[in-house]
């Protein structure tokens, strides 16, 4: 097994190293159980979130061995990159991955807890979607693409939040492992194209893109009308599937 751990947690390596063999078993909180699955687990007084990637398919197995990073590594080190470029993450402590024949298995990635909520849950499952939540994340969001950051899967669920003394609001970014970088803004077509995950909720995406093309200076009806097409083309591209 492949272990990589950032050099503040080297002193907890044996407690990392056993978590792929006790993760099932270990108890924990866990946060998520569906394709990945997401536990917290305390130890020597500390919280670890732990991610255990879905085990590859054959043809993946070849390419996460010899062509490309795998989910895990790409976690651990996008999580470096978003802070160095400004942004809100949970720090990185690890990364493991499995061998199977001599081929790469499972992956899992090990960060900091963050403190915050899921935003869906002010956005999408009430009835009255939380708009000053919403505002914040699309000036957010712009930063991010101010910073050269197009987040790989920018829902309303990857940004945790915490509403502070004044109103505010601090987020941290998570699940950024399909994420791109690149120097300065993204183009205007990148930067509308990576709007369209945000949420399938009618209301709430128009909402959402009128606030980022009002930060961005640009017309909101032509905005909102390019961005409504992209998110269809989307969702009849998944029923396609």
């Amino acid at each position: 097994m492949k272990v990589t751990i950032s050099g503040e947690y080297s002193k907890y390596r044996d407690f990392i190293e056993s978590i792929p063999q006790v993760f099932d078993t270990c108890g924990g909180e866990t946060l998520k159980d569906r394709r990945n699955s997401v536990k917290v687990l305390h130890h020597d007084g500390k919280a670890f979130v732990v991610k255990r990637f879905k085990r590859v398919n054959c043809i993946q197995s070849v390419v996460y061995s010899f062509f490309r990073p795998t989910k895990a590594e790409r976690a651990y080190r996008f999580a470096e990159e978003m802070r160095r470029r400004g942004i809100s993450t949970p720090r990185e402590i690890a990364y493991m991955e499995q061998a199977r024949c001599g081929l790469f298995s499972v992956g899992y990635f090990v960060s900091e807890q963050s403190m915050g909520v899921e935003a869906f849950t002010r956005l999408v499952d009430p009835e009255e979607f939380c708009r000053p939540l919403a505002d914040a994340i699309a000036g957010y969001v712009v930063f991010m693409h101010s910073r050269g950051v197009l987040h790989g899967d920018l829902n309303s669920a990857n940004f945790l939040f915490v509403e502070d003394s004044k109103g505010g609001y601090k987020f941290d970014v998570i699940d950024t492992n399909r994420s791109h970088f690149c120097d300065g803004m993204p183009t205007d077509e990148q930067c509308l194209e990576n709007l369209k995950r945000f949420t399938h909720r009618r209301d709430l995406y128009e909402y959402f893109i009128r606030q980022y093309a009002i930060r961005r200076g640009w017309d909101e009806n032509a905005t909102v009308e390019k961005a409504v097409k992209l998110l269809e083309r989307f969702e009849n591209r998944k029923i396609k599937l």
